[in-house]
C-alpha cells in the first residue's frame, strides 16, 4: 500500500469534470444562504429530466418543483440539531424527495438523491450547502402517509420499524412463554457489479423485483423489510431451524428461477442469506440482526447463493465481543472526526530518496489508543461503513495535497467506495479547484478486489487514469492475475505482496517470482514496489531484481499526519497523547508542516 513518483499526465481540466458528471448520470451544486441563490454543474437540467428553462436558480425556486410529500425535506439545519434524521455526521446528510411530475420533461413522477455538506459558520448557523444529486427509479407516488416508516424504493417496511417489530415478536413469545420465530439478513449478490454496468436506476429496480418476489413467497404473518441498499430482513414467525432453511430455499429459487427483466437490461440475480432463530440464540431484535449479518458474512465468503443459520461458540463469541466493540468505536469515530492518517514513506530501491507516501487510516480511541486499518476495514464492510472511512479518508488526503504542493500520496479504497457517486464527485471537484492534485494522487486496489471487479476495473482504472490520477495495484500475488488481466487493467504500478520479501534472502522460490514479476511489468512499462522490506540484505537483493521502490520499517515507519483538520484529536491538551497499541506498529511518532518528497529520510517531530 503505497504511492510513488511517475510519469505526469494532463490534469482535469472543467470540460472533462463536466463530462464525467453527466456521464455517471450526477449533477453537483453549491447553495450560498446569504442570497439563496444555487450554482449547478453543466447538463444538470437533462439530469435531473426538466428542462433548461426550469432549472431553478435559488432553494426556494427548486422547493416549488417538489412534491407536497417532500416539503421541508431540503430546510437548512443548524450544527446544534445534527442528529436529526438524515444527518450522517460533519454537517453531511442524504435525503430523498420528489419532482412533481408537471416539471419532468416525461410526465413522470420522478425521485432525486441527495447526498451533501451544510457548511456552517462560526456561530453555529447553516451558510450553505454543496453536494450532488442523482436520480434515482420512478416510483409511484400514490402511497399514504401511513406508510413513513416504510422504504421509499420498495414500498416495505425500513430497518428500524422492521426491528421494532421482531422486538415485538420476542416480547409476545416470551410472554406466552411459547413459540420460535426466524431472522434473516437477505443479500442481492454482485449489486454492486449491476449498478456499474446498467445503471443505478437499474440497480433500484433489481431491489424491487428481488422485494416483490420474495414478498409472494412468504406466508401470512411474516414480514419483509429493507435494511440497506442491497440488504433485507425478514421476519418469519412459528419457525424451526428446519422450517427456516426451507423458506430460504424458496426465497433463492424465487429470485433464480427467472430473469428480472428491466428496460434497461435482463438480470440474472441471486441472493445469499443469513439466519438466527429467536429467541433460542438472540433475546432482542439488535442481538438477532448482529447473528445473521455474521452468517451472511460467513456465507458470502464461499461465493454467491449461500445460507447459513447460526449456530452458538465459544470461540465465535469471543470474536463478537471483540467486533462489537471495536463496532461502537467506529461509530463513534466517524461522529467525532476521530479518524486520521498515517504516513508510510516509500522510497526509491536505489538512491532511497522518498518518492510518496501511502495514507494509511488510523482511528484514534477517546483513551488515545491508535487502531490501525486492518481491523478496523474488515469491521466496517461488515457494517456497510466503509464507505464512511473511505471518504474521511479521501477528504483529509485532498486538504494535504492541496496544501502542500510538493507532496505526492497514495490512498487505498474499496471499489464500491470508488464507483460511489459521491466519493467520485468529491475527487472530481478537488481536480477541477486544483489541477495540481492529479498527478500526486494514486488510488490503490487491492489484487482481490480487481480480480472479483475485472470488467469494473478496468473502466475505473482508465477513468482514474484520464482525471491525471495514477493507479496501482496493492498485495499482488495473493490472487490469480492472469498474464491476460494484466495487460487489460491499466496500472501505474504494482506492489509485490509481502510474503514474498519476508523470506527473500533465504527462498529461491520468492526469488524466482520476484525476477519473473519486474521483468512481466517492466514488458507493460508498470513500475514496482515490495512492500514489507525490514533489512538492507533484501533491499539490496530486490534492487538487484530490477525493484523500482521499496516500503517497509526499512524505509520508515507509519507516521500520524497532524493538520489543521487532525490537530484537535492528536495534539489537542484536552485529548490523551496518542500511543500504539502494545506490540504493534501503528504509528511511530508525529508529522507536522510542510511535507514534500525528495529527502533521504522521513522526518518525525515527536516520538510516540
Amino acid at each position: 500500500m503505497s504511492s510513488y513518483a511517475a510519469q505526469d499526465h494532463d490534469c482535469l481540466d472543467q470540460d472533462a469534470a463536466r463530462r464525467i458528471l453527466a456521464d455517471m448520470g450526477v449533477t453537483a451544486f453549491r447553495w450560498n444562504a446569504g442570497d439563496d441563490s444555487l450554482l449547478w454543474s453543466h447538463h444538470s437540467a437533462s439530469t435531473l429530466g426538466i428542462r433548461e428553462e426550469d432549472l431553478p436558480r435559488t432553494a426556494r425556486a427548486f422547493n416549488r418543483l417538489l412534491t407536497a410529500e417532500s416539503s421541508g425535506v431540503r430546510t437548512p439545519k443548524s450544527i446544534a440539531s445534527l442528529e436529526s434524521p438524515g444527518l450522517l455526521g460533519d454537517g453531511r446528510y442524504k435525503v430523498r424527495y420528489g419532482l412533481k411530475p408537471q416539471v419532468v420533461i416525461s410526465g413522470l413522477p420522478c425521485q432525486l438523491e441527495e447526498h451533501g455538506r451544510w457548511i456552517i459558520g462560526t456561530d453555529g448557523v447553516v451558510v450553505g450547502a454543496e453536494g450532488v444529486i442523482r436520480p434515482v427509479a420512478v416510483f409511484d407516488q400514490q402511497i399514504s402517509d401511513a406508510k413513513s416508516t416504510h422504504d421509499p424504493v420498495t414500498g416495505i417496511m425500513q430497518r428500524d420499524s422492521l426491528l421494532a417489530a421482531l422486538d415485538i415478536t420476542l416480547v409476545e413469545m416470551r410472554r406466552d412463554r411459547q413459540g420460535s420465530a426466524g431472522f434473516m439478513v437477505i443479500a442481492i449478490d454482485d449489486l454492486t457489479r449491476i449498478n456499474a454496468n446498467f445503471g443505478y436506476e437499474t440497480g433500484d429496480r433489481i431491489i424491487l423485483a428481488v422485494a416483490q418476489r420474495i414478498s409472494r413467497r412468504m406466508r401470512n404473518g411474516d414480514t419483509l423489510g429493507h435494511i440497506s441498499g442491497h440488504k433485507f430482513g425478514a421476519i418469519i414467525r412459528n419457525c424451526s431451524e428446519t422450517a427456516l432453511a426451507v423458506a430460504a430455499d424458496r426465497f433463492r429459487a424465487a429470485i433464480d428461477d427467472e430473469l428480472i427483466v428491466t428496460p434497461d437490461a435482463e438480470v440474472q440475480a441471486s441472493i445469499s442469506i443469513g439466519a438466527v432463530v429467536v429467541p433460542r440464540y438472540a433475546s432482542d431484535a439488535d442481538t438477532a440482526a448482529l447473528r445473521a449479518e455474521e452468517c451472511l458474512s460467513e456465507v458470502k465468503a464461499h461465493g454467491r447463493g449461500g445460507f447459513k443459520v447460526y449456530s452458538p461458540s465459544p470461540e465465535r463469541d469471543i470474536v463478537r465481543r471483540r467486533n462489537l466493540e471495536l463496532a461502537n468505536e467506529i461509530v463513534r469515530g466517524l461522529a467525532r472526526n476521530r479518524f486520521v492518517l498515517a504516513y508510510q514513506p516509500v522510497v526509491d530501491a536505489r538512491t532511497r530518496r522518498i518518492i510518496s507516501y501511502e495514507a494509511l487510516s488510523r482511528l484514534v480511541t477517546e483513551d488515545g489508543t491508535v487502531i490501525s486499518a486492518g481491523p478496523l476495514i474488515a469491521t466496517a464492510e461488515r457494517l456497510g461503513l466503509v464507505k464512511r472511512i473511505d471518504e474521511r479518508t479521501l477528504q483529509l488526503v485532498l486538504a494535504d495535497l492541496d496544501e502542500n504542493p510538493d507532496l505526492k500520496l497514495a490512498v487505498n479504497v474499496s471499489v464500491e467506495t470508488v464507483i460511489d457517486p459521491v466519493w467520485f464527485a468529491t475527487l472530481v471537484e478537488a481536480i477541477r479547484t486544483n489541477r495540481g492534485i492529479a498527478p500526486r494522487l494514486t488510488v490503490e486496489f487491492t489484487e482481490t478486489a480487481a480480480m472479483n471487479n475485472l470488467d469494473q476495473m478496468a473502466n475505473l482504472s482508465q477513468t482514474l487514469r484520464d482525471l491525471g490520477c495514477k493507479v496501482a495495484i496493492d498485495d499482488f500475488g495473493t490472487g490469480h492475475t492472469s498474464f491476460n488481466t494484466l495487460r487489460m487493467l491499466s496500472f501505474d504500478w504494482l506492489k509485490i505482496d509481502g510474503s514474498y520479501i519476508r523470506d527473500l534472502k533465504t527462498n529461491p522460490d520468492s526469488q524466482v517470482f520476484t525476477r519473473t514479476l519486474v521483468s512481466l511489468a517492466n514488458h507493460f512499462g508498470i513500475r514496482t514496489v515490495a512492500e514489507w522490506v525490514q533489512d538492507e540484505e533484501s533491499a539490496e537483493v530486490l534492487a538487484a531484481l530490477g525493484v523500482d521502490a521499496l516500503q517497509g520499517r526499512l524505509a520508515g515507519d507509519p507516521m500520524l499526519r497532524v493538520t489543521a483538520l487532525t490537530e484537535a484529536v492528536l495534539v489537542s491538551p484536552g485529548n490523551p497523547p496518542p500511543r500504539a497499541p502494545a506490540g504493534e506498529f501503528s504509528f511511530t511518532g508525529l508529522s507536522r508542516g510542510p511535507l514534500g518528497v525528495g529527502q533521504v529520510k522521513p522526518a518525525a517531530s515527536a516520538a510516540a
